[in-house]
């Protein structure tokens, strides 16, 4: 039970076999369209080195951000705790 997918009259629709024949006449490089999946590590190893290439504003950013939601959850961490006390 297949559903024909309509393409909007502003787009060009292409199925995956006319695509990848577009690309061989094209000859464009694959690489840029498949990627191998990645394992555990090399995904770890992405995320840190990704951390350690972002400029600085970023960084400043980011750092900012999360002192407010760590100061705030500690905050009414706290406020439970001198509640919790009170009551005792």
């Amino acid at each position: 039970m297949s559903e024909e997918i309509k393409c909007p009259e502003e787009y060009i629709c292409l199925t995956d076999e006319e695509w990848w024949e577009l690309v061989e006449d094209y000859e464009v490089d694959t690489t840029d369209y498949v990627q191998q999946p990645m394992g555990d590590v090399e995904a770890g190893l992405d995320f840190i080195a990704t951390l350690l290439l972002l400029d600085f504003e970023t960084i400043l950013y980011i750092g900012i951000t999360m002192t407010i939601f760590a100061t705030y959850g500690l905050s009414i961490y706290g406020a439970f705790k001198w509640i919790q006390s009170r009551f005792r």
